[in-house]
């Protein structure tokens, strides 16, 4: 299982939307995906039409898992999303307006920073990818998804103070992999709202130039369907599989998962190898 955080401490590049899609699109290919909503807008969660659950305690959100107000099977809550001819499942761990206390009510634990981690170890072998939307700042929440995560995909609109935003986050990733997590690794930098505009093609050079190889090929161009998807409470591929912004993100899932293939074949004579030798 690969936890994957999506993350940037500057508003308004997509990473919601890209959480969402790109969960989605994962699911389409055939992957068991877990969305975890940790943004304290809970936008994830709107934007796929779901609200929390309540049991006779509390509503079982995200902050009511990691206060273990309650169980995994109350919280999860299964997404349909239909996919041509079938339909598939993808499961969501979502979050409310009181995830905005988090900081506050967990704030006297000596593993606060460890809980999401924690409770990730349950979901082990369940799934072949975490998905968590972060919150646009670096509070607590964050740091929590950056201590449990893999790898950490960057969303960047192409614009002067993105590429500012992406030297704090780099920072921010230095401190966690010094501090708390040495395996987190920047998993892709994907550049989103992108269009024909002067400046987007300058920031953009300037994004590959920083990144290479981390940097995705894929683009997320600017696309009407992408904004207006949310208020219907569904992903892109439902509410226009023919429109660019589905065949974007869908793009965007096929050049991730190429990465893992070819990722595990170089890993795979070096294991090989070994087993020869033994």
């Amino acid at each position: 299982m690969k936890i994957i955080a999506i993350l940037n401490q500057k508003g308004g590049v997509g990473k919601t939307t890209t959480s969402v899609n790109f969960a989605a699109g994962l699911a389409r290919a055939g992957k068991k995906i877990m969305l975890i909503d940790a943004d304290l807008q809970g936008n994830a969660t709107v934007a796929l039409g779901l609200t929390s659950r309540e049991s006779s305690d509390a509503m079982c959100d995200l902050l009511a898992l990691l206060t273990r107000q309650c169980t995994l099977e109350q919280a999860i809550i299964a997404r349909t999303i239909k996919n041509k001819n079938k339909s598939i499942v993808m499961n969501v761990i979502p979050a409310t307006v009181a995830l905005s206390g988090f900081d506050q009510i967990v704030r006297a634990l000596p593993n606060k920073q460890l809980l999401l981690k924690q409770l990730l170890c349950e979901l082990e072998a369940l799934y072949d990818y975490v998905v968590i939307d972060c919150p646009p700042s670096l509070g607590l929440m964050t740091i929590n998804a950056l201590v449990a995560a893999d790898e950490l995909i960057v969303p960047v609109q192409p614009e002067f103070f993105a590429l500012q935003g992406v030297g704090q986050l780099l920072d921010t990733v230095d401190m966690i992999q010094k501090n708390f997590n040495p395996r987190l690794k920047i998993g892709g930098v994907l550049c989103t709202r992108f269009n024909r505009r002067k400046i987007h093609s300058e920031v953009l050079t300037c994004l590959q130039d920083r990144f290479g190889k981390d940097m995705f090929a894929t683009k997320i161009h600017e696309n009407i369907a992408i904004a207006e998807a949310p208020s219907f409470g569904q992903t892109i591929f439902e509410y226009n599989q023919n429109c660019s912004g589905s065949y974007d993100y869908d793009l965007l899932c096929k050049e991730f998962i190429n990465r893992e293939i070819r990722q595990q074949l170089v890993a795979a004579p070096l294991k090989t190898q070994k087993q020869v030798q033994q």
